[in-house]
């Protein structure tokens, strides 16, 4: 009786198996075990061939390739048959290793590798048996179908929001690719580095606030690069215009590569007769007078018909003048405010 009950325990595992994959269709490199039942010597545990062949006892070669376990269980039975060699035949077919459709998982996953594609499955099943993402993944899913690259957003794929089944399918040979800290900040923020697209953040001016922000010596724009168009672009962003309208145009959504850059503002060296004497960032169209008044102001020494300023000219040579109060600064002038005589 105990031995009755292992066997019938047996057949309900192997039955329930059987009937979880039943619309798996089978391919090259499935391994497989075919049950004949009353007949022992015809079971076996198999290969399926590079041409969709299994090679069964008494019968030889049948096709399987292209055909569902049940299809190919019907066709098995049917050739024993017609072969004459069992009336009635009986034939489960249990698929052991799953190997002709696979999927490639690779990046920020705990668990990279190669997955089985056991049943009808997408995007999301597929991420959930390589563990989920790890912490500084992005959300931006990569999916390599054949020559075909396409990119979704994590949370509308478990949304199922701007896409249909067809994009998030997978029948199998597909690859995904999750990138890990793939926004490079760069230049005059406080915390330069990479940032991986995830949490909702999406846009510029997150990615700024991200890495602290602009230092005091950043420039009032800085530049975005993106090769979502298959070609490096670069655009110049004003920082003020991002925080102040996140919902514009410019504050662009970004992608797996993008490169922010805030540059270094242009500079201007006061020294001399004022108060604080330094290296002083140059605001917009700020004038020799504004500068003077950023340094201080002048000491009791100083006085406006003393201010010198010292300027590169296209030959890279410094040429010394004497500026009107009201005249534009530029990138690398040095002012000196001489001592007065008087």
């Amino acid at each position: 009786m105990t031995q009755f009950f292992k066997y019938l325990v047996a057949g309900l595992i192997f039955a329930l198996s059987s009937l979880a994959h039943a619309d798996y269709t089978l391919g090259a490199g499935d391994y497989v075990k075919v049950i004949v039942y009353g007949d022992a010597e015809l079971t076996r545990e198999t290969r399926v061939s590079e041409d969709g062949v299994l090679t069964m006892p008494l019968i030889g070669e049948v096709k399987v390739g292209g055909l569902t376990t049940i299809e190919s269980e019907k066709r098995i039975a049917e050739q024993l048959k017609r072969g004459g060699f069992i009336a009635n035949p009986q034939v489960s077919l249990l698929v052991l290793e799953f190997m002709s459709k696979t999927v490639s998982v690779l990046g920020g996953v705990p668990k990279p590798g190669r997955y089985p594609v056991t049943r009808p499955t997408d995007v999301k099943d597929i991420l959930a048996e390589a563990g989920g993402l790890v912490p500084d993944a992005s959300e931006i899913i990569t999916v390599v179908r054949g020559d075909k690259r396409s990119e979704y957003d994590l949370n509308e794929v478990i949304e199922r929001r701007n896409l249909n089944d067809q994009d998030i399918r997978l029948l199998g040979g597909e690859t995904i690719y999750v990138s890990t800290r793939d926004v490079a900040v760069t230049g005059q923020v406080l915390r330069p580095g990479k940032y991986g697209i995830q949490g909702g953040l999406r846009k510029i001016s997150d990615f700024v606030a991200l890495a602290g922000g602009s230092t005091e010596l950043a420039a009032e724009t800085l530049y975005f690069t993106t090769q979502r168009s298959g070609t490096a672009v670069t655009q110049e962003v004003n920082i003020d215009e991002l925080f102040r309208s996140p919902a514009s145009a410019v504050n662009k959504d970004l992608l797996p590569g993008d490169v922010i850059y805030v540059p270094k503002a242009p500079q201007v060296y006061v020294y001399g007769e004022v108060q604080r004497p330094s290296m002083y960032k140059i605001d917009k169209n700020m004038t020799v007078m504004q500068a003077i008044a950023k340094a201080g102001g002048l000491t009791i020494r100083g006085t406006q018909r003393s201010v010198k300023l010292h300027r590169k000219n296209a030959e890279g040579s410094v040429v010394k003048q004497t500026p009107d109060l009201t005249a534009i600064l530029q990138d690398e002038d040095v002012l000196f405010i001489e001592e007065s005589l008087l």
